[in-house]
């Protein structure tokens, strides 16, 4: 009993200096994941915290009481996507600060992410074009009265005539892809990409630093070809549905609809004006609307 007493306590002082070395700073969950993935070291969750906290490595933290009543999952698979731009120091003054634009499917609750400058219809629209291209279309996505997707401007007198809603270039594109664009009046109406952004800005911030990733480029590959499908795997559900109901869209439409447009007049010399200069139709394009 003695001899197991002593191999107890040395593996325990193993794995808190390992965490030491390694992990301070990570909760229990997450510690006791890397080192069974990483180091080869498995210990349950709940016999690190032990450790931890007796040690004076780890406070146990304090549930808050609910105070909202969660919205049910929607039934498929494709139904309903949540995006958000997640705002946060995601490299650790490794670089400046980045937004991770997050898209989660609110039936399976797998998540599409990419690492952008800032938050803008450039990156709005570039992950909506990466989560088609892999998935297709979603039925409905939900977000927040972020400009990107809100008109501040009052409608036209033909707008008011025919009761039709001014769109943003964002807005403009997903209606013309049938895509239900649905705004959320608070951030907890969309708590459930709220709460993965929190656990993003906790475990992927973590994972960036070990890596050694400083860029974007960098970041976004390590997304794609490692992160992502972990992630999805640890954290995914099946969706109380079979059916998948995003649906398919050639790379040419996607390109051509999700894109900046704006109404210009043909001049009969076909050119037309674009930031005080001109642009020239080519020959064919001409003949073709001729």
């Amino acid at each position: 009993r003695d001899l197991h007493l002593s191999i107890r306590r040395q593996r325990q002082m193993c794995i808190r200096d390992r965490y030491r070395a390694k992990y301070f700073g990570y909760g229990p969950t997450l510690a006791a994941e890397c080192l069974q993935r990483d180091d080869g070291l498995a210990v349950p969750t709940s016999t690190l915290r032990d450790w931890l906290c007796a040690a004076g490595l780890w406070q146990r933290q304090r549930r808050r009481k609910l105070h909202r009543r969660r919205r049910p999952r929607r039934e498929h698979y494709g139904e309903l996507v949540q995006m958000d731009g997640s705002h946060h120091d995601w490299f650790e003054g490794r670089r400046g600060t980045a937004v991770l634009m997050v898209m989660i499917d609110d039936a399976t609750g797998r998540i599409f992410a990419w690492f952008f400058e800032n938050e803008s219809w450039h990156s709005a629209a570039t992950i909506l074009r990466r989560y088609v291209a892999r998935h297709g279309l979603p039925r409905a996505l939900y977000v927040d009265q972020h400009s990107i997707y809100r008109a501040d401007w009052d409608p036209t007198p033909d707008e008011i005539v025919a009761g039709i809603e001014p769109k943003t270039q964002f807005g403009r594109a997903l209606h013309e892809l049938d895509v239900e664009l649905i705004r959320a009046h608070s951030p907890q109406a969309k708590g459930r990409v709220e709460r993965v952004n929190r656990t993003l800005q906790d475990r992927l911030v973590k994972e960036l630093t070990r890596a050694g990733i400083s860029d974007l480029e960098s970041a976004n590959r390590f997304l794609e070809e490692t992160y992502l499908a972990r992630f999805n795997q640890q954290f995914g559900r099946t969706a109380d549905k079979v059916a998948d109901l995003h649906v398919a869209v050639t790379d040419e439409r996607l390109l051509r609809v999700v894109s900046l447009q704006q109404d210009r007049v043909l001049q009969p010399d076909w050119t037309v004006r674009w930031h005080n200069g001109f642009l020239q139709l080519p020959r064919a394009t001409a003949e073709h609307v001729q």
